[in-house]
């Protein structure tokens, strides 16, 4: 009986510690964001605010319909734009980017 016990207890630790491991792997490509549709905007699509560090990131480009939303859970790729379109001053002003791949959370 104690060893039934042993195993047992040691399955539970295996099995918890598993569960957390999988938890914390939101994004395993990319950073996790919330994405915000915003075409009304002049000269941007919409804007992705990171977690964690709060930063913003614009996008000028056309998006897949099922993210064509506002506060969308993703994982996001991106690349930061060289050259891209002067933004007007009644859009959100931040770094513009390229959306490669987006993944819902």
């Amino acid at each position: 009986m104690e060893q039934m016990k042993k195993i047992f207890f040691f399955w539970l630790v295996i099995s918890m510690s598993t569960s957390c491991d999988i938890g914390t792997e939101i994004c395993e490509k990319g950073k996790a964001a919330k994405l915000y549709y915003t075409p009304d905007c002049a000269t941007i699509n919409g804007h992705i605010i990171l977690e964690g560090g709060n930063k913003t990131y614009v996008f000028q480009h056309e998006i897949d319909e099922q993210f064509q939303g506002t506060g969308i859970d993703v994982c996001v790729q991106y690349e930061i734009e060289p050259e891209p379109i002067p933004l007007t001053a009644e859009c959100t002003q931040a770094d513009v980017i390229t959306i490669i791949h987006l993944k819902e959370r």
